[in-house]
């Protein structure tokens, strides 16, 4: 064989696409994509992976395919999987491959990816679907109005974050507190009102809010240094996508200052307290209903509300707070959903997917499609709840 015959033979072998996505269908094309990896993004793919299987989208030997994060040319379903891993350019460069592969549906997970994704197709003359989940902030990213004053191709799940229910955590936590350290992004528009919610409660319990903004991961050592110098007893962050969560925890051991997460799961990983929503698997199963039903014809998108829901729940890591120095109060370990020691919970949650319950109900595939399909029966937008929407919207603007 000559050189140029081994060249050619190598340029073909290199530009051939794995097996899994050999040779193209008909089938609906899904973009998976999500901002980077993190516990609560793994609860929701889960769900709707469990969601894709139970309705027969999806084989087993596709479902472990997906499992290690693989695209597949399914036998009734494409699915392009995409990891942005926490860069904007990465994520350009995944949603135009998604539509260059003339993508039928856009599945994203948390706000930033909902966003960079809404914005790269909004303008389009007949754009792809956008169902989105574990997305805290599609309102104030600009993605929708509301529940139901939102675009016609647009969708998803809302996990709601109530600070009023966090920020007391911390005097639960010590009643003699008097300063807090916050930690946002400037560049995330949710951290930036998570803070400044965060502020305005903190000062009505009569706590001192001090704020510090970072960019990048190393400006956690300023940011961190400077909160103590400003007396911070405690830090506190917001609704908060990135990727300095070891740092700030190595940090916070140096100074013994205990963390408060927005989110139960990131207990789990090594904050001392987790608070917020709780729920992030029922999240997924249920834009997992929608795909589902839309692909199954059942579901007008233009016409079905944004589910919203505001499961509280919070959690303790006793490991965390022992590297502190912190002594856990006895008030936040009796309201505790589940406790962390030694690395693990005795109440059955798992690092890997930090809640009890992540498996769907046990029924008949008929049954589940009677029961999924009155669920989302009651989140039909009539004219009514549009207009008195629009009316709420167009009030607060005065």
């Amino acid at each position: 064989m000559t050189k140029l015959a081994v060249l050619m033979l190598t340029l073909v072998a290199l530009l051939a696409p794995p097996a899994s996505m050999a040779q193209g269908n008909d089938n609906p094309t899904i973009a998976w994509i999500k901002w980077g990896d993190s516990r609560n993004v793994a609860l929701a793919e889960k769900a709707i992976l469990d969601m894709l299987e139970v309705y027969g989208f999806i084989s087993a030997d596709e479902r472990a395919l997906l499992d290690e994060e693989r695209s597949i040319e399914g036998e009734r379903l494409n699915i392009i999987y995409g990891d942005a891993l926490f860069d904007r350019i990465e994520a350009n460069t995944i949603i135009d491959k998604a539509l260059d592969r003339d993508a039928d549906v856009f599945l994203t997970f948390t706000t930033q990816m909902t966003q960079i994704v809404y914005y790269a197709i909004r303008e389009f003359i007949d754009p792809p679907k956008l169902i989105f989940t574990v997305t805290s902030g599609p309102y104030i990213t600009g993605v929708a109005d509301s529940s139901c004053v939102k675009p016609d191709f647009v969708i998803g799940t809302v996990p709601v974050t109530n600070y009023e229910d966090i920020v007391p955590l911390l005097l639960l936590q010590d009643p003699d507190m008097k300063v807090v350290g916050a930690i946002y992004s400037p560049q995330q528009r949710a951290s930036e009102v998570g803070v400044a919610r965060i502020t305005e409660i903190g000062e009505s319990l009569g706590l001192t809010v001090v704020a510090e903004s970072i960019i990048v991961t190393p400006d956690l050592y300023q940011a961190v240094e400077n909160l103590y110098s400003r007396g911070a007893e405690a830090i506190i962050i917001p609704i908060f996508t990135f990727q300095g969560f070891q740092l700030l925890l190595s940090l916070s051991y140096d100074y013994g200052m205990p963390v408060v997460f927005s989110a139960p799961q990131n207990a789990y990983r090594g904050g001392t307290i987790g608070g917020g929503f709780y729920g992030l698997y029922k999240q997924g199963a249920i834009a997992g209903n929608m795909l589902v039903a839309y692909l199954n014809g059942d579901l007008d998108i233009a016409k079905t509300s944004i589910y919203e829901s505001d499961d509280f729940a919070f959690a303790v890591n006793l490991d965390a707070a022992e590297l502190q120095g912190v002594e856990v109060s006895q008030a936040l370990l009796e309201g505790a959903t589940y406790i962390v020691e030694n690395g693990q919970s005795a109440q059955g949650v798992t690092l890997q997917y930090p809640e009890a319950e992540i498996t769907l109900p046990q029924m008949t595939l008929e049954e589940r499609r009677a029961a999924d399909l009155e669920f989302l029966t009651g989140l039909e937008c009539t004219p009514e709840m549009i207009a008195e929407q629009q009316a709420e919207l167009d009030a607060a603007t005065e």
